[in-house]
Formats: structure tokens, sequence, C-alpha cells
């Protein structure tokens, strides 16, 4: 491939992806009023730079703005706090201008304000830092300007910024205090938090210093409150939805998105997303530090029962231990449920009867059935296991610190680009220990590292296509399915949209009641 031209892009979104079909109009626009959304998730903290939780992710993506943020469809990009950026010719420069911004206490957003988010961001021990790795400098050569130079091309550079993590912070604030950052973050989105009840509700207040402009000619977001309710029960969030108490509730159940397609005043959404569902297994623990028990578990999982049992036909059985991001290969072939093949690899392996503690959140009863399924398949394989229960923030907890053996749960990808969760999945170095696998491969780690230098798109996939292939047969996880988000709203809800990145935009939702 030829070296990158110097090139300025700025104005509309990258093509990268589709935009969205269908633009609102003036007169259609009603500004003001509330909306409640009731989701199973809430977040743990408003600080960028700490989570990898989607209750924090999905909540800061309404809160904090990037340099480059996710289109109207998720799967390309758009200018965001930088209006636009030049490429040196050699591929290692990156100038990004600031449009004039606000956070939402007034302060403008400054270049120190961004250097200072990135150079955080950047550090090794940071969740998310692997994504500006190949970063050498962040500097301001001006008043509008930064600066970005790179130790060797990077091809994910601008999704990398368009990450949840990059979002930019008031230095000052974040300076100030961390830990209250988190609960009272001070960014330059499109709302700004007014109350943080942890285990119960999020209040969100529109930005009145927004920089982006709505289709009636003035600032977003149209909405003046946003209420995020943390409803863990799916039961619950349906039943809120019938009775009014809610306008809309995301990830309606499976099992019960059906009876929600044909009631009046009602809209059922189901698009897919950058999702996988799928059981994580900590390689530290035994019986799971051995690669036959793995794959024995694979081979004694009943994916396609699970699809209609469970998912009730939406999704996909997967071949990859990552969701179908832009690089995904469909020619790697799947394991199949193979209980004669499984019985085989745990005799290979000399299983001792350790058991296998399965662990899924609470009030979860769809990932409650996934659960008892594997359980009886490997339950034939001859490996023995225990189902157990926790609310979502302690499982996750426990995760991260390596506590888990087999928890059933999902990942999305906040970015279109492929390097993210490739990375931090089969990367041990790349962040967060392989993903809470402990996952440890030489060849794989290589073959990333080469996958996000090359420049050329062709190369990268069959490379990630490798990557996909050994990850999967390694049995670094058990893959569920490629599952789709299903949403409940009612009609009066206008300009809703599910993005590919699994959140929503809603500085463009207004309520029509």
């Amino acid at each position: 491939m030829s070296p990158i031209s110097p090139r300025i892009l700025a104005g509309a979104a990258l093509a990268l992806g589709l935009l969205a079909a269908g633009t609102a109009t003036a007169e259609d626009i009603k500004r003001g009023g509330t909306l409640i959304l009731a989701r199973p998730d809430e977040p743990l903290t408003f600080d960028p730079l700490i989570p990898g939780d989607n209750g924090s992710i999905y909540a800061i993506e309404q809160v904090c703005d990037a340099l480059i943020e996710a289109d109207d469809t998720g799967l390309g990009l758009r200018p965001g706090l930088a209006e636009s950026w030049e490429v040196s010719a050699d591929g290692l420069t990156y100038t990004f201008q600031l449009r004039d911004a606000k956070f939402s206490n007034g302060d403008p957003v400054t270049v120190e304000d961004v250097v200072y988010t990135l150079t955080a961001l950047a550090k090794p021990d940071t969740y998310l830092g692997f994504i500006l790795k190949p970063v050498k400098a962040i500097t301001a050569p001006d008043g509008k300007h930064v600066k970005v130079e790179l130790s060797a091309p990077y091809a994910p550079l601008l999704s990398a910024l368009s990450v949840y993590a990059s979002s930019i912070i008031h230095k000052k604030t974040h300076e100030a205090d961390k830990e209250k950052f988190g609960t009272a973050p001070m960014c330059a989105g499109p709302f700004a938090v007014e109350k943080f009840e942890r285990g119960s509700t999020v209040v969100l207040k529109a930005n009145p210093h927004y920089w982006d402009i709505g289709a009636d000619g003035k600032a977003l977001p149209y909405l003046e409150t946003v209420e995020l309710r943390y409803v863990p029960e799916s039961n619950a969030r349906v039943l809120g939805l019938r009775n009014g108490d809610y306008d809309v509730i995301s990830t309606v159940a499976f099992n019960q998105a059906k009876s929600l397609e044909n009631e009046e005043g009602l809209v059922l959404e189901s698009t897919p997303i950058f999702r996988l569902d799928y059981v994580y297994l900590n390689h530290t623990k035994k019986p799971l530090d051995n690669k036959n028990i793995r794959l024995a578990l694979n081979y004694a999982a009943d994916r396609e029962a699970i699809l209609k049992a469970v998912y009730f036909g939406y999704g996909e059985v997967p071949n990859s231990y990552m969701p179908k991001v832009n690089f995904h290969s469909d020619a790697v072939p799947l394991i199949p449920y193979d209980i004669e093949k499984a019985k085989a690899l745990v005799a290979e392996a000399g299983y001792d009867g350790t058991p296998i503690q399965i662990m899924v959140d609470t009030g979860n009863a769809p990932f409650r059935q996934v659960a008892t399924i594997l359980q009886e398949g490997w339950g034939k394989a001859g490996l023995k296991s225990e189902i157990v229960e926790f609310d979502v923030g302690t499982a996750w907890t426990m995760t991260t610190k390596g506590e888990h053996g087999a928890y059933v749960s999902y990942i999305t990808s906040d970015i279109n680009d492929t390097d993210e969760l490739a990375t931090i999945q089969a990367d041990f170095n790349g962040g967060a220990q392989a993903f809470f696998s402990w996952y440890d491969n030489k060849e794989v780690a290589q073959l990333l590292s080469d996958a996000r230098s090359s420049l050329d798109p062709a190369k990268r996939g069959e490379i990630y296509a490798k990557i996909q292939e050994i990850v999967y047969n390694d049995g670094y996880s058990v893959p569920l399915n490629f599952a789709p988000v299903v949403n409940g709203l009612h009609d009066h809800v206008k300009g809703w949209k599910q993005l590919a990145n699994g959140w929503w935009w809603l500085q463009k939702v207004w309520v029509d009641k």
C-alpha cells in the first residue's frame, strides 16, 4: 500500500459505516421533558479512565465526548470535540484541531484538558491504556491544536480515540478529587450528572453549553432530563414498560420479546450489535487451566439448544471468541456439539473431579437457563459443576479479581475496529489480563501487534482471521451466541437509535406526549 497522503477529515462522518436512515425535521421535534430508561446495569463510575463494565460505559457516553465520536449507527465515525484533523504522509503524526466547546460548568475545553486526558489514558496501568500503546508523544503546539505522534503506523488510532476511555475530562476537576469525579464528573457531553443514587437511579440534566446542533438549529440535547433506572430483573422492566412507568427498557428478555411486538402503543426494536454472549473462563483455576478441559466444555455445549430455548431463535451460533466486528471471519469452522469428543478430552486431561463453578447474575433468568443447559452437557462429558448467583456488581468485581471459574456473561465492542476487543481479550499484556481469562499465547500477541501496525486492510483481515481461529480453538472461552439487543419503547419516544456499539445517543431523542 502506498503511504498515507496528507489529508483533512472534517464535517461529515468518515466513510467507515452507514449514516442513519431518516432525519428529524425542525417541525417534528418537541424539546424538553424527561425520558425514563430502565436498564439491567448500573454505572459503577463516571470516570472514563476506570471502567470496563457496560453499566458505566453506556452512561459515560451520554455525559462525556471524545475528540472523535461514533456516528449515528456506531459503524462509522464523525468529528467530536475535534472538528478536523490532519495525518502526515508517513502515518506517524495526527494533528487535531479543537472546536469551540465547553464543559457542563461553562469552562472551555482546552488543549491542556485534551493532553491531560490522553496522557493519563496512555499510561500502561490504565485499564484501556493499550489502545494508545503506539503513541510516542501528545503535545499542544498552540491553543487550538493537539498533536499525537506515533512510534509506528497504527491503523486503529481514529477508532481508538472514539472509545469511551478517550473521552475528554476537565483537568482541574479530575486532579482535585479523582474519587469524587466518578460520581460527579465534569465532561463536555450532551448531559451532565445531576444525581447519582447507587442501586437506584442516575439523573442526567441537559448540558446548557453543549456544542452540537439539532435539526431545529438549536443546541442538543432535545430532552431536559434523563432518568437511568437500575432495574436488574427483566420481568420488572417489561411490567414497568407496560404500566407506563418507563418510556424505554433496554435488554428485553428474548422469551418476552414476541409478546411486546403487537401491543398497542409499544415498539419492539431488535438490532444486531457488536456483542457476544459467552462463558468467561479463568485459565488459572483448576480444572480450567487445562486446554483439553476448556475444549471439552465447548464440545459439550449444546449451542443450538441454547439458541432455541433461551434466545428463541434470536442471534447466531458463534465461531469466534469475540463479537462480529469489522474483520470477523465466517470461514473459521464451528466447534460442533459432540459429547463423545468431549468425553475423550476429559479423559485425556486426567480430570480429577474438581467441580467447575458456573456464576450467573442474580435475576438474569436467561443466563441461569444457559447455565443449566451447560451443566447438563458438561455432566454428560464427565465434568462436575455447580451454579452460583451473585448480583451483577459483585459478580463483575469477582471476575476482575480472578475469583471466578466460569461466568455466563457477554462482551461488546466499544469501537468499530477489531483491535480493541481482539487485544483486550487475547493479549495477556494488552490490558486486564486478557479480559480476566489470564490467557497467554505469545504467537497471538505477536499477530495482534502485526495487525495493528499494518495499514493494509486486506492483510489485517488475514491476520485477524488467523487469530480468531487460534484463540477460538485454544478454548479461550465458551462462546454462546452472536446476540442482538432487544429494546422496548413507547411510541411517544422519537429519535431512538440503537448503535452497533451497544449504547444509544440520547441527545437526539425526544418525547412526544
